[in-house]
């Protein structure tokens, strides 16, 4: 079952990148909601998206009486602007179906670790720095949208939000496995492996992707 998994992961990956460069335009004026009812979901159900655990989100109340997942400030967003900003999920109790829709039909076309909401840092200057993961519902308060690098970024990762959520398995995972083979010709490897300038487990990897961040590849072979 876990290679199964792992084969179709990277079928969906194929059409992903090109199917989403046309449903990402349909998915993104949506992103707002879709992130707000996943971030919710994921988090009330324990499930694994390490970017937002990472995040270390604390349910608490504001000045306003209203409940929210506060996020840590990782890239520094309060340092980086000129206004006060701290990233938040306002709680919403989401049901089963409403998660499915939202992350099948948008949440999983876009990149929520871009650093300027539909595009990122080399892009664009003078914009509002900080990604989704740091900002959860804010960055919907600060909307960042230019045609052109916006199609420069979808280019480069299309549907990457699926990527956080399928390719990044907790260590502890049944569907984790690592193999190597490493002959004369090549070195080929595929699976999931630690990085190990992160404390993030299991990323995907294939082919000769990644070998260079192994992490105690013996005790994984």
């Amino acid at each position: 079952m876990k290679y199964l998994r792992y084969i179709l992961i990277i079928l969906f990956k194929l059409f992903c990148k090109v199917f989403g460069l046309f449903w990402y335009w349909i998915a993104l004026p949506f992103r707002a909601y879709a992130r707000n009812r996943v971030y919710n979901y994921v988090l009330q159900n324990d499930l694994h998206l390490p970017r937002l655990s990472e995040r270390k989100p604390q349910l608490s109340k504001w000045h306003d009486d209203i409940l929210r997942y506060f996020l840590s400030d990782i890239h520094k967003v309060q340092e980086r602007n000129d206004i006060t900003i701290r990233g938040y999920i306002k709680y919403r109790k989401v049901s089963w179906i409403e998660f499915q829709f939202c992350f099948w039909f948008i949440w999983g076309w876009v990149d929520d670790d871009s650093n300027h909401d539909t595009m990122s840092g080399g892009y664009i200057k003078g914009k509002i720095y900080g990604n989704t993961f740091d900002l959860g519902d804010v960055r919907g308060l600060y909307p960042e949208f230019e045609l052109k690098e916006s199609w420069a970024w979808v280019v480069r990762n299309t549907a990457y939000n699926f990527n956080y959520y399928f390719e990044e398995i907790a260590e502890k995972s049944k569907y984790n496995f690592y193999h190597r083979f490493t002959t004369k010709w090549f070195d080929w490897h595929f699976g999931f492996i630690p990085y190990s300038n992160s404390e993030r487990q299991g990323r995907m990897v294939w082919f000769s992707e990644d070998i260079d961040r192994i992490d105690d590849v013996q005790n994984k072979s």
